[in-house]
C-alpha cells in the first residue's frame, strides 16, 4: 500500500515537472512581462519623463507631447558623469534632446533633486501642485513601469484630484522571450524583481 502510496506521489511530481517544463516559455515569459505598464491614455497637463534609462524614454515622451497628450513636460534625474565631459545632469540632456526634436523651452520643467524613483515621485508631486496640473503619463522604460507606478500611486495617494497614467517606451533592447537566456534581460529582470520586493518593503508596508 505504501509503495503504490508513493508511485502515486512521484508520477504526481514526475507529471507536474514536465507541465512546468513544457510550458516554461509561457510562465517564464509572463515574469518579465509583469514588469511592464501601458495603460489607456487620455490627455494630460504633463507628461512625466523619468531619469535614467535611455534615450527610448525621451523618444516616448516627446512623442506623446507632440501628439497632444501632455501641455508640459516635467523631466526628472541626477547629476551624471559621461567619459570626457564635465558633469551634467539627466534633465539637461534629455532637454537638450527635446529641445531638438521641436519641443519649446518653456514647455519644459526640469526636475534635478531626486537620486530615486522615490524621490522621482515626491518631487513630481511637489511640482505639480505647485503648477496646479490635476493628471499627469509617466514615461519609463518598460522594465521600470510597475515598480514606477507602484511608487507613484503610493506618493499620490492623498491626492484624489490628480490623475496618473503609465506609458512605457519603446525599448527594442529588452526582449521578453526568452530573457533568461540573454545576459542584458536577465540581469535587469533580476534586479528589477529585487528593487521591487525592496521597495515594497521599504515604503509600502
Amino acid at each position: 500500500m505504501r509503495i503504490r502510496k508513493l508511485s502515486i506521489v512521484i508520477i504526481g511530481i514526475f507529471a507536474v515537472l514536465l507541465v512546468i517544463f513544457i510550458t516554461h516559455n509561457l510562465w517564464l515569459d509572463s515574469i518579465a512581462k509583469f514588469l511592464i505598464v501601458n495603460e489607456e491614455l487620455s490627455p494630460a497637463d504633463v507628461v512625466v519623463i523619468l531619469g535614467g534609462g535611455g534615450q527610448e524614454r525621451v523618444d516616448r515622451g516627446v512623442k506623446l507631447y507632440k501628439s497632444d497628450y501632455g501641455k508640459k513636460i516635467i523631466i526628472t534625474g541626477m547629476p551624471i558623469q559621461l567619459t570626457g565631459l564635465p558633469i551634467t545632469t539627466w534633465p539637461q540632456l534629455a532637454m537638450n534632446s527635446a529641445l531638438s526634436m521641436g519641443v519649446p523651452k518653456n514647455a519644459i520643467i526640469t526636475e534635478e533633486r531626486p537620486t530615486s524613483t522615490y524621490e522621482d515621485a515626491e518631487y513630481v508631486k511637489e511640482d505639480m501642485l505647485k503648477g496646479n496640473f490635476k493628471s499627469a503619463i509617466v514615461v519609463s522604460s518598460p522594465y521600470h513601469m510597475r515598480r514606477a507606478r507602484m511608487i507613484f500611486k503610493k506618493v499620490f495617494n492623498d491626492q484624489r484630484d490628480i490623475t496618473l497614467m503609465f506609458s512605457s517606451a519603446d525599448n527594442e533592447k529588452f526582449q521578453i522571450h526568452k530573457w533568461w537566456t540573454q545576459e542584458n534581460e536577465l540581469t535587469v529582470v533580476m534586479t528589477e524583481y529585487f528593487k521591487l520586493i525592496l521597495y515594497f518593503f521599504k515604503y509600502i508596508i
